[in-house]
């Protein structure tokens, strides 16, 4: 196994691990945090994408499984994979995947604001998939937005601290 497939699987465990053991059991206003996106906002670029796929709806199904969310999860992560590249392009101007080496390249040496305009496009999309499918009625529409804005906010906290302490360990 080469050093970036451990380090994929890796993060994979530790990440999905922690939102089982540590997150889900966390209620901030009524709903919990989401940091399991961090993985999908931190893999590797320019790596294979069927792969990242696969990675996506394995932590969905695993998530889904100890969540009871009966693939809401899996389904939004799977979304979100695929709009990640068009948040990238908007968030970071010309965007040329190939050209990043590591993933840590474009969250370190860029803006805070592009790294905001990322973070949220993201958790924003990804909530708002998770919740209008499980809501799935227009009549809750005001849950639907109350919920996702409040879980975006907490979890964007969160997961930016968690990339910032994550990738400064990196730096050292």
């Amino acid at each position: 196994m080469s050093n970036i497939n451990l380090l994929v699987f890796l993060r994979f465990m530790f990440i999905i691990s922690s939102q089982i053991l540590i997150f889900n059991n966390i209620l901030v206003l009524g709903v919990s945090p989401n940091i399991y996106l961090i993985f999908l906002i931190i893999f590797p670029l320019n790596y294979n994408k069927s792969i990242m796929y696969f990675y996506m709806f394995f932590a969905g199904i695993v998530l889904d499984l100890f969540s009871n969310t009966y693939g809401i999860i899996t389904f939004s992560l799977l979304i979100s994979s695929l709009l990640r590249i068009y948040f990238l392009k908007f968030s970071f101007g010309h965007f040329d995947a190939s050209k990043v080496r590591k993933t840590a390249d474009y969250i370190r040496e860029t803006s805070l604001y592009q790294k905001l305009t990322f973070l949220i496009l993201m958790f924003f999309s990804h909530q708002l998939i998770l919740y209008s499918v499980e809501a799935f009625s227009i009549e809750k529409f005001a849950w639907i937005v109350k919920k996702t804005l409040l879980s975006t906010i907490i979890s964007i906290i969160l997961s930016y601290i968690f990339i910032l302490i994550f990738f400064n360990k990196n730096a050292r």
